[in-house]
């Protein structure tokens, strides 16, 4: 009796010593051809307050990636070609985005999109599977454009003005109203204002806050609805934290010094303020986390 053939296992990815060279020199390449993006994005981490936390956000996707790497290797080396189409279309891409309309966020999306192909191409595209989480997350680390950011930022100026007015509009023997984004008061004869400026507006705690609380949320084990309800959480927990800083810096001017309102006791009002967010969404993952309790006992151990 002939001997039926049997099909032959895929072809997983090898992290051999050969595979590890292939890796160093196309990671070397990718740097030569991005560099100005990479240079960019150093520049605004180390400058701008608002995008700090982009130091961190590699290596936070790296973790993502250490810890599906079992899954990671043995994933089946399959339609490798799909990551080399996307390399091209990105590289040209990019290229228009250099020379023909120069734009600082496009060109850091074709860079991403770019590594993207990259990895697909040289691990295959099931490899997708576990790295888009990882990969989506270097998003965080890319500065929106400065129209869209100060966009978002005007409306939450004038809601955290809001919010302050209608608290302190409760307090005793303090007449206050509003003017744009500005709280004018009238405390025991001393007239004054408080402006709430775009470094008030929350958008750099949200920023923050939501780059950590999707970090912290795929880290856990967790079903998949519990992780859709945290990250969304993240932008509704950061504005109202950021509420609460702000109507605790106006009570600070008026009641107690002004000096509270600046300087560094603001500065460390915000890190508390921050802390209180992260408080918040550490309790709700608590709380999903004891929402629903698993039946460990003998009929469901039958079942």
């Amino acid at each position: 009796m002939a001997a039926v053939p049997t099909s032959l296992p895929p072809a997983t990815i090898d992290f051999n010593r050969p595979t590890r060279i292939r890796a160093v020199i196309v990671g070397l390449a990718f740097i030569a051809v991005f560099y100005n993006v990479l240079l960019n994005l150093s520049y605004k981490w180390y400058h701008s307050a608002d995008w700090s936390h982009g130091w961190l956000i590699p290596l936070f996707s790296v973790y993502l990636v250490y810890l599906h790497w079992n899954q990671v290797r043995r994933a089946p080396l399959r339609y490798t070609w799909s990551g080399l189409a996307l390399m091209i279309v990105t590289l040209a891409g990019y290229q228009y985005f250099l020379w023909v309309l120069p734009m600082d966020y496009p060109r850091a999306t074709m860079m991403l999109l770019c590594l993207l192909g990259v990895i697909i191409f040289l691990c295959g595209l099931p490899i997708a599977r576990y790295i888009w989480v990882p990969w989506l997350y270097l998003f965080f680390a890319v500065p929106l454009p400065a129209s869209v950011y100060f966009t978002l930022t005007d409306p939450l100026r004038r809601m955290a003005a809001v919010v302050a007015m209608q608290v302190l509009s409760l307090c005793p023997n303090l007449d206050i109203y509003k003017v744009g984004s500005t709280i004018e008061y009238v405390y025991q004869g001393q007239s004054g204002a408080l402006g709430v400026a775009d470094a008030c507006s929350g958008m750099r705690s949200t920023m923050t806050l939501c780059a950590l609380g999707v970090a912290v949320t795929f880290i856990s084990d967790r079903p998949w609805w519990q992780r859709l309800i945290m990250v969304a959480s993240c932008i509704p927990i950061a504005i109202f934290s950021n509420f609460v800083r702000v109507t605790t810096t106006c009570l600070l001017h008026i009641y107690i010094d002004p000096k509270y309102a600046g300087g560094t006791y603001h500065t460390l009002l915000g890190l508390v303020t921050l802390l209180l967010a992260f408080g918040v969404f550490s309790g709700l993952g608590w709380l999903l986390s004891n929402l629903l309790v698993e039946d460990t006992g003998p009929e469901a151990a039958e079942k």
